[in-house]
């Protein structure tokens, strides 16, 4: 029966979940750029990120867990580190993390209609890794919010990961941290990949685990140590990695 709803039953229904995941996006966005003028620190925009992530996620009947929550001090900010295997990842962060989080975002985003802007108004950073001087300007900016009581997610590997392996760790991230002195929060999401493999629209309902790792203080790496600091990273990021969690069977 289970084999019948996966792969005969879902697959008709999918069309439906991306034509309303299309229309609350919209709507949200448009809410967001709305109200953004009398919420210019994003605060409670956040809230209705964490609502849209939320709803996405449960209405494809994916189901969320989390492992480690007690390592987010409270009152504490950090620079989450996570592997990336699904756009999926971004709403089970956003949604189960309880952090007020800004995000390192590709600048090719910015160029979609009101979404982009809604973005940028929710306080998260555009980057264009092609470009060195706009990296730069990205990480400072990032630096900035961090000062500012904001947590900053990035995902190290730049991409998601097509077989849910840990590909090649940048070290942005690293840069950020010894920079800021802000410990790095080390998130492991497994699962995600086989909801929304990369590359596709063959959403499968399915369930995502995020395991939070013991924070990793970066006062103990000098600039010349960052990779250093990004092999414990990845490290405290693959202990945790489970590839087999959340197959479709």
């Amino acid at each position: 029966m289970k084999i019948v709803f996966y792969w005969v039953l879902y697959p008709l229904i999918r069309p439906a979940y991306l034509l309303f995941l299309i229309v609350n996006t919209a709507i949200l966005a448009f809410i967001i750029v709305l109200i953004s003028p009398f919420d210019r620190k994003g605060n409670f925009i956040h809230y209705i990120g964490k609502f849209w992530s939320l709803l996405n996620v449960y209405i494809s009947g994916t189901r969320m867990y989390m492992r480690g929550r007690e390592r987010i001090e409270k009152g504490r900010n950090y620079i989450i580190m996570s592997n990336h295997q699904s756009l999926f990842d971004v709403w089970a962060l956003i949604g189960r993390i309880p952090l007020q989080l800004r995000w390192i975002v590709k600048a090719s985003i910015r160029k979609m209609p009101l979404f982009g802007l809604a973005l940028e108004r929710m306080g998260h950073i555009y980057v264009d890794p092609r470009r060195l001087k706009d990296t730069s300007s990205g990480l400072n900016t990032a630096v900035q919010k961090i000062h500012r009581g904001f947590s900053v997610v990035i995902f190290p590997e730049g991409t998601r990961s097509m077989d849910g392996r840990l590909q090649k760790f940048h070290r942005g991230g690293a840069a950020m941290a010894i920079q800021s002195g802000v410990a790095i929060l080390p998130v492991t999401v497994n699962g995600s990949r086989f909801v929304l493999p990369k590359g596709t629209l063959g959403l499968m309902p399915g369930k995502i685990e995020i395991v939070i790792g013991e924070p990793i203080d970066p006062s103990r790496f000098t600039e010349d140590k960052k990779d250093d600091l990004m092999l414990e990273v990845k490290e405290a990021i693959e202990k945790n990695l489970d590839l087999e969690f959340g197959r479709l069977t």
